[in-house]
């Protein structure tokens, strides 16, 4: 058996890898912005693990495929989409909670 090692570190798929991430993970984050966390980082994480756990089960599944491999680097342009999101997720959970200048909506 033969390992492959992959050399495709900017491939022509890596920028979807990246929108793909970020879509998901913006997604996650507008739906867990009307949850009050004590802090909006806990939805920038939830974010960030639900769209990086999507993007390793698709790698997974994709290497399964006859003629495809495993590939890290699209997980790390995985990684960059997810950190995007993860931001815009955290962004949106403040502002939904704070107002302008930060102070706490009750």
């Amino acid at each position: 058996m033969t390992k492959r090692i992959c050399n495709d570190k900017t491939g022509s798929d890596k920028k979807l890898h990246v929108f793909c991430e970020f879509v998901i993970a913006a997604l996650v984050g507008v739906f867990v912005s009307f949850i009050h966390f004590p802090s909006a980082f806990i939805a920038a994480a939830i974010a960030f693990a639900v769209a990086f756990a999507f993007g390793i089960w698709k790698e997974v599944k994709d290497s399964k495929q006859k003629g495809n491999h495993f590939c890290v680097w699209d997980l790390t342009w995985d990684v960059v989409g997810c950190l995007a999101g993860a931001v815009l997720a955290f962004l949106a959970n403040y502002y939904t909670w704070h107002d302008i200048v930060g102070n706490l909506i009750e």
